[in-house]
């Protein structure tokens, strides 16, 4: 698969895919969750969201929606908890998209809205060329104690294979920030990022954006994670169902396809807060069960 999906001038394509020193150094500055600042260390402040090379978008959830979204991981994360998902770390953590969508539709419709439009925020962020897939959204617990140490969302450091090495994309959205520590750490960068409930923030999954999450400690810190692929094949069929739809039978008058959904400008996002997400998603799929047909909104170009 070619990551070179984007323009020349994109952001991305200044961003070197390599470990540096940079990362090395991050690293050893985390041990169980404790970083032990260098003189450089910072955080990064409100007023530096719209500096970074990679997405902050404070009040991207209404408080509403993230409550919602609370109260659904509080009922569903009790029948799911004992299920083996195969990585030791994770087990127990996780609701999927699924298990909400199958107790409540318009909770998981919520899961499904974030993830179209963070989505068409990274194609236009990023100048990309070629349409992104959503392999996973999920809702996650980080219990006090609980810590990540810095990693990359497609590569292990030492060359070993990674579980997911086609993910491309990461992106975060906070539900709750009653809770002590548990800030995002960005080892290249050497800065700090401490969420605030409804944020997201979204970023390329390579070395230059290797992150890590601090130690909560105190309380718990529950998020809504979701990864992207230019693979199709990787692709989440809850989150595409019409990806696995039987083929229309061809008809004498093709119904005509859908308008797609209008685009909010990502400018206004960066350069003020937003007081709720727009009203209709974002998105790039074509709705009403048809195969997905890419509409570049914004930025996004096709090559050439």
């Amino acid at each position: 698969m070619d990551r070179r999906a984007w323009a020349s001038d994109s952001r991305m394509a200044s961003i070197d895919p390599g470990q540096t020193e940079a990362n090395f150094a991050g690293r050893r500055r985390v041990v169980d969750g404790v970083l032990t600042p260098s003189e450089a260390t910072a955080p990064i402040t409100p007023g530096q969201y719209a500096e970074q090379d990679f997405i902050i978008v404070p009040d991207f959830l209404t408080p509403a929606d993230c409550d919602r979204l609370l109260e659904m991981f509080d009922q569903v994360h009790g029948l799911v908890k004992n299920r083996k998902i195969g990585i030791d770390f994770w087990e127990g953590r996780i609701v999927y998209m699924g298990d909400v969508a199958a107790h409540d539709a318009s909770a998981a419709e919520i899961m499904g809205g974030f993830q179209k439009r963070a989505t068409a925020m990274l194609g236009e962020f990023y100048a990309l060329t070629r349409p992104l897939w959503t392999d996973t959204v999920q809702l996650n617990i980080w219990e006090q104690g609980s810590c990540l140490p810095p990693h990359t969302d497609n590569s292990n450091p030492d060359g070993t294979a990674h579980s997911t090495p086609w993910r491309d994309f990461s992106s975060i959205v906070y539900l709750n920030d009653d809770y002590e520590g548990g800030e995002l750490y960005f080892t290249a960068k050497d800065r700090v990022l401490k969420p605030k409930r409804g944020m997201l923030v979204a970023f390329s999954a390579g070395y230059h954006h290797e992150h890590g999450v601090l130690k909560v400690t105190e309380g718990r810190r529950i998020t809504m994670p979701a990864f992207y692929t230019f693979d199709q094949r990787k692709a989440d069929w809850h989150i595409y169902p019409e990806l696995n739809a039987p083929v229309p039978t061809p008809t004498a008058t093709p119904a005509p396809a859908p308008a797609p959904a209008p685009v909010q400008s990502l400018a206004s996002l960066l350069t003020q807060p937003a007081t709720s997400p727009a009203t209709d998603p974002l998105s790039i799929l074509s709705p009403g069960g048809q195969a997905p047909v890419w509409q570049p909104p914004g930025k996004w170009r096709p090559p050439g």
